[in-house]
């Protein structure tokens, strides 16, 4: 049976909390101060403490250096409560390795939520060892990749930041793969079973400039709240509770949402439009920004309470051209990617062998555009090769260029909507490559799901 210690100089709150733990299968032991905490970790060590911020004989953070390191390797899980609702609280306990805090009166369910992800030895033991064994086997990091220092460093973060419930921010230059580390961070989280909600901000606002409000957007609204509201709709927090939201380019999103998101993430509670209720939720939040952190606040694109936030659990990705010979392995592995597809589509004779110079290259070149560009680059070249890929340089590789296949051009009148020459280069595109979708979607720098749904509006219009 897994043991807490609840330390709270509060008898009533105390009381309810021991209840709480003891009907989720927790033995509980207790402290009203400080030295009575330390007192009872002489004695034995707990599986989580619950501590109280403010207690009679110190803060409750004071406890933290007697915590004992939980095997293997593991800290020791700490939720700390306060009724001292302040940003500068919370960071100061994050920066201190606390696990997560709640706000008192102290929301249950999540309380609950909280509880039913605390570790347990027998399972950290086999999650580090299948971990580690992942991390050593050519440089994979979940669907992460890369055996540079620099990007072993952020495996190393992501290892230590996973297993809590801190809300972090992750920044890099465009391209170096934000989604793809709160992925991984995700998937090596108590939520992986949970969902994992992604959003553009940019998006977002491109949304709510089409009609819907953002805040519904975001938080959902009730049915009648505003015009074309004819029902019920579970907003992004909502759909996320359980699990992971994750909002890329967080400083696209107005400072008034911001704030909002902040209390949400807060109090594990928000408000649809319409309503007149607090929904509790259960979220963690991941947000990304191309954009320096330190700047965006300075220029008023970030909101500063929230970037302190973020900011106690934060992860700069370097960009490609920092990262050693892993320009060379990504595109190794971007290329056995492309041989399998070709080899599960059935067609004989598509495996792409790799000279030397195709190597030099991937490791002279700069990579201003990072992973994202090394990934679109390669497909490219590969799609123009014959059985060999000797160059980067599409155009100059034996067999047609992507920019001019089969003679294929697009002649484009000043003036044209967007969407009509949108069309125009898909419906040319796929005349180039005989109608074959994979080949027409990796030449446009597209997934072939997203060419699938373009050409189904394309058949609606």
């Amino acid at each position: 049976m897994p043991h807490a210690l609840i330390v709270e100089d509060d008898p009533n709150s105390l009381s309810g909390l021991s209840a709480i733990l003891s009907a989720d299968g927790f033995s509980v032991d207790t402290a009203a101060t400080l030295a009575e905490a330390r007192a009872a970790l002489a004695r034995f060590i707990p599986d989580v403490v619950l501590v109280d911020l403010n207690l009679p004989d110190g803060g409750g953070l004071e406890l933290l250096p007697h915590l004992p390191a939980q095997p293997p390797g593991g800290a020791l899980p700490v939720i700390v409560m306060t009724g001292n609702a302040t940003v500068e609280s919370a960071i100061e306990g994050l920066r201190h390795g606390i696990w997560d805090y709640l706000l008192k009166p102290v929301n249950i369910p999540r309380l609950r939520s909280l509880l039913a992800r605390i570790p347990r030895p027998y399972e950290l033991t086999e999650e580090v060892r299948a971990l580690r064994a992942t991390l050593r086997k050519m440089g994979h990091f979940g669907p992460m990749l890369g055996r540079s220092s620099a990007i072993q460093h952020v495996y190393d973060t992501l290892e230590q930041l996973a297993p809590t419930e801190a809300a972090l921010l992750v920044h890099g230059e465009a391209g170096t793969g934000k989604e793809v580390a709160a992925r991984t961070l995700h998937q090596l989280s108590r939520r992986r079973k949970g969902p994992f909600i992604v959003c553009d901000a940019r998006s977002l606002v491109a949304e709510a400039a089409a009609g819907r409000p953002l805040a519904s957007v975001l938080f959902g609204h009730e049915r009648g709240a505003f015009t074309g509201a004819e029902q019920r709709e579970p907003g992004l927090v909502d759909q996320a509770s359980g699990g992971t939201l994750f909002i890329d380019e967080l400083t696209d999103l107005p400072r008034e949402q911001q704030q909002t998101l902040l209390r949400a993430l807060d109090s594990q509670t928000f408000m649809r439009v319409g309503g007149n209720s607090e929904v509790g939720t259960d979220f963690r939040l991941i947000a990304a920004t191309r954009a320096i952190p330190r700047e965006a606040v300075q220029q008023g694109a970030l909101h500063d309470d929230l970037w302190l936030r973020l900011d106690a659990a934060a992860i700069q990705l370097p960009p490609l051209r920092e990262r050693d010979d892993d320009a060379a392995l990504l595109a190794l592995a971007c290329i056995d990617e492309l041989n399998q597809e070709a080899q599960a589509h059935g067609l004989a004779g598509a495996t792409r062998l790799v000279a030397p110079s195709f190597i030099r290259e991937c490791l002279a070149y700069d990579w201003p555009g990072n992973v994202r560009e090394l990934h679109e680059r390669v497909r490219r070249a590969w799609h123009a090769s014959g059985e060999v890929l000797e160059t980067l340089q599409a155009e100059e590789s034996s067999g047609a260029g992507p920019r001019d296949m089969n003679g294929g051009r697009v002649q484009v009148t000043v003036g044209t909507p967007l969407a009509d020459v949108e069309e125009m280069l898909i419906r040319a595109t796929l005349d180039a490559v005989g109608g074959t979708r994979h080949r027409a979607a990796s030449l446009l720098g597209i997934s072939p799901k997203t060419l699938y749904n373009k050409l189904q509006r394309m058949r609606l219009n």
